[in-house]
């Protein structure tokens, strides 16, 4: 039993130490959307069937799919629906492929890959064209 208990508290630790070498605390949604928060200090509580972070993030458990540690910060991805004309497209290299009416336009315009879109009202977000 003490080697058990033992055993339990060593793979605590070693999970503890892995964890604190990343940066980032990445939560994806059901609907596909990206948060990263900041993996230093941060506490996460359950409260009234949400997710709730230091940060003030708070993620209802029926919408969350997978959380993950990451050292780069994840672009939060924002819905198709709330990215309207006027959008910028840049590679991840930083060039710019283009300005596109909507979405759909720069679906089916752009080869496959994963873009980072600007609107017109400076929201950034990450898209992956399959």
């Amino acid at each position: 039993m003490k080697k058990a208990i033992l055993s339990f508290l060593l793979l605590c630790c070693m999970t503890v130490t892995q964890a604190a070498s990343y940066k980032y605390l990445v939560v994806e949604k059901t609907d596909g959307t990206r948060h990263s928060m900041e993996a230093s200090g941060l506490t996460l509580m359950f409260s009234e069937g949400n997710l709730v972070a230091s940060d003030g993030t708070s993620i209802a458990l029926a919408q969350l799919t997978k959380m993950y540690f990451s050292d780069v910060d994840a672009i939060e991805e924002i819905l198709s629906t709330t990215l309207q004309g006027g959008l910028s497209v840049y590679t991840l290299s930083g060039e710019k492929s283009g300005t596109f009416d909507g979405v759909n336009e720069l679906k089916a315009q752009l080869p496959k890959g994963i873009y980072i879109i600007k609107d017109q009202q400076g929201n950034t977000a990450k898209i992956q064209i399959r």
